[in-house]
């Protein structure tokens, strides 16, 4: 008879452990199961921006490698240019190829307001010089336009009649620089 009592307990402490487990321990196994997803999912995102990051750091080196040719575009469209830089380039190139300046108008300025489009904050920037010396100095002026690394236009050239074999050149020219937006934008990570 003794034996009964003890399987009753028996039985019983099995049940309650069932039931206890049930109404204790199984909603802590699947918290800790909805947790352990979460750490997954973000442990992925971790690993995507890992990623992204490296690539980014790729990109970076492949661009390093081409540090000359981007100062030319720097230099060929400035992004803060500098009308006196300008002015002294004109000055000195136009003397050294045995021109005289007589005038210059830098015109119409870039305008202050930023558009949205590439091609709209390309700002143009007009400008006329008037020189006076003979042909084949304007020639090798000219030619040293052209072959500058700045992004310079000539747009038009006149001159009236010659005097005692000198030319008045008046030239329109026109240069670029692109205009950043002023506002810093956060590069976006991916999620």
């Amino acid at each position: 008879m003794m034996q009964r009592p003890i399987l009753i307990i028996i039985v019983g402490s099995l049940i309650l452990l069932a039931i206890g487990g049930y109404f204790l321990w199984w909603p802590e196994y699947q918290e800790f199961g909805d947790k352990k997803l979460e750490v997954e999912r973000e442990d992925a995102k971790i690993k995507q921006k890992e990623e992204y990051f490296s690539r980014l750091e790729s990109f970076s080196d492949r661009l390093s490698g081409y540090n000359d040719e981007l100062a030319k575009i720097d230099f060929a469209l400035p992004s803060e240019p500098s009308i006196a830089a300008l002015f002294i380039f004109f000055q000195k190139t136009i003397s050294e190829n045995g021109l005289i300046l007589k005038d210059t108008n830098l015109g119409e300025l870039f305008s202050s307001e930023i558009q949205g489009t590439l091609e709209e904050r390309i700002q143009k920037m007009p400008f006329s010089v008037s020189v006076t010396g003979s042909y084949p100095a304007l020639k090798n002026f000219l030619s040293v336009i052209y072959r500058n690394t700045r992004l310079i236009e000539v747009n038009s050239i006149s001159f009236p009649s010659a005097e005692e074999g000198l030319f008045t050149f008046n030239l329109a020219l026109e240069t670029h620089a692109y205009q950043q937006k002023s506002e810093k934008k956060e590069a976006e990570i991916p999620e």
